[in-house]
């Protein structure tokens, strides 16, 4: 049993929960030299790590399967019209 975090709501035993993205944010991470190591034979290899950009979570919420398949389609229609417009 665990209480919805959208509707508030209890849901029954054995009712399988949903985590669900609510907020998202742009990230960058710097390179790092020498980040990555791995042996090969007795001696280490280092190898640069590239870093980069993209989002990462920044709010989620546990959900019961109703509100998980409501919050998907909004979510879908709302990125739908972004890239339509």
């Amino acid at each position: 049993m665990y209480r919805c975090q959208i509707c508030n709501v209890v849901a029954p035993p054995g009712t399988p929960a949903e985590r669900v993205v609510i907020e998202t944010r742009a990230a960058e991470y710097p390179s790092r030299p020498k980040a990555q190591h791995h042996r090969v034979g007795r001696k280490m290899k280092y190898a640069d790590d590239p870093g980069g950009a993209g989002y990462e979570i920044a709010k989620e919420a546990v959900a019961c399967p109703a509100c998980a398949a409501e919050h998907r389609a909004k979510a879908a229609a709302a990125e739908a019209a972004e890239f339509g417009a």
